[in-house]
């Protein structure tokens, strides 16, 4: 896994960026994804990032089937991953997630788990 890589998937292209802005500034890499789909073909050719910033409601591949997708490679599976949600937390029971939590996101705690995986 690539150690200073952050991998933010988020429909909401404001929150993807503000997301991306405060990672950056804080010194990590990141990229990007409007969906899962998106995402996952990126993480087929490349190597994977340190941790996944996940939505849960996104068009095109939700953050539960990507999550699913993930989770049946072995070598994508590793990947922690961090779930975001406006809506009910508890629709990320089971995505295998290392943290839940509701927008507006508290970055502090954010921050934290992120410094601990990368």
């Amino acid at each position: 896994m690539v150690q200073d890589i952050v991998m933010v998937v988020e429909d909401d292209e404001q929150a993807r960026n503000l997301l991306s802005q405060i990672l950056e500034f804080e010194g990590f890499s990141v990229i990007g994804f409007a969906n899962g789909a998106e995402a996952l073909a990126h993480l087929e050719k490349s190597e994977p990032p340190c941790l996944i910033i996940l939505d849960i409601r996104m068009p095109v591949m939700d953050g539960p089937e990507f999550r699913a997708a993930l989770l049946k490679v072995p070598r994508l599976a590793k990947i922690p991953a961090v779930v975001v949600t406006a809506f009910d937390p508890s629709a990320a029971s089971q995505l295998s997630a290392l943290r839940v939590f509701k927008k507006p996101v508290d970055v502090d705690a954010l921050l934290g788990v992120v410094r601990e995986n990368c």
